[in-house]
């Protein structure tokens, strides 16, 4: 048996976010409540230089303070991930890229309908950041790609899709897909 919903109550609402409460019945027949939280996708892109060094954003966040993350953001509406991640890296970091590979999506978190899409960047053009009111004194910084995935494996990166992303194209780079 799987999980049945029979009735969705929308409890909150705000631009690009809604929050439900849905009764449901659970894999084991009984019947309960679930939270869902209802937001837009993200795009996440790893660029990666000629010299192999992988582009990071280094900002201070409402919630977090300061991170380093390779550029990322929502996905607009009638946008693809793809289009998202281009507008991203050209926005947070400056750069335009050549060559782009999917990396594949993940959830976020089991009660959110959120994905994120990953996207490794080669063939990386430089030019001028285009930074919101909310980006503004984010920099760009060059990590080497080995000193990044240890980052990602010690906590240096704090945002987890700042990590899976790192991951996922180190393993699509180191495992001969890509030179």
């Amino acid at each position: 048996m799987s999980w049945q919903q029979h009735d969705r109550e929308t409890v909150f609402t705000a631009p690009r976010m809604a929050v439900h409460l849905d009764q449901v019945t659970r894999p084991d027949g009984q019947p309960g409540e679930v939270w869902v939280t209802e937001q837009p996708d993200g795009a996440l892109i790893v660029p990666v230089d000629d010299r192999g060094r992988v582009g990071m954003v280094r900002s201070v966040t409402y919630l977090h303070g300061e991170v380093v993350t390779p550029p990322g953001g929502t996905v607009e509406p009638g946008e693809s991930p793809e289009d998202a991640g281009r507008r991203e890296l050209r926005e947070e970091a400056g750069l335009t890229a050549r060559n782009w590979t999917a990396l594949g999506s993940v959830a976020l978190m089991t009660r959110n309908t959120a994905r994120l899409h990953f996207f490794l960047a080669r063939g990386l053009t430089l030019g001028e950041q285009q930074l919101s009111s909310s980006e503004v004194g984010m920099t760009l910084e060059w990590w080497d790609l080995l000193e990044a995935v240890e980052a990602a494996c010690d906590g240096r990166l704090t945002l987890s899709g700042a990590s899976l992303g790192v991951l996922m194209a180190a393993r699509h780079l180191e495992g001969g897909r890509e030179q």
